[in-house]
């Protein structure tokens, strides 16, 4: 009886999930073809989508890239007990830019 109810528990749950993805999908792109979803045909969007983004915001993005990059190859580093000053330099470098270009 436990193993029942267990195997009907599991099915809802997992059509439950599935339409949830389905209506997150349909709402996502307007242009969505559920029929194709389930006759197994390749999903396609018939307008592609530029995302435009302004050059500050590139350029801070860059920078705080980078930053993490430096950041994290730091943190392997001094687990390892290695000093690397060039490095520490340009993240203190980066660091400073990033906080001044946010006072603008």
């Amino acid at each position: 009886m436990t193993s029942i109810g267990f195997t009907l528990l599991s099915v809802a749950l997992a059509s439950t999930l599935f339409s949830v993805q389905a209506t997150a999908q349909v709402i996502r792109d307007p242009q969505f073809d559920l029929a194709a979803s389930f006759a197994g045909k390749p999903l396609t969007c018939l307008q592609p989508q530029k995302l435009l983004i302004s050059e500050p915001f590139a350029e801070r993005a860059k920078l705080k890239a980078r930053l993490l990059d430096l950041l994290r190859e730091s943190l392997y580093d001094d687990a390892k007990g290695i000093a690397n000053v060039a490095r520490d330099k340009e993240i203190k470098k980066l660091a400073s830019k990033l906080k001044n270009d946010k006072a603008r």
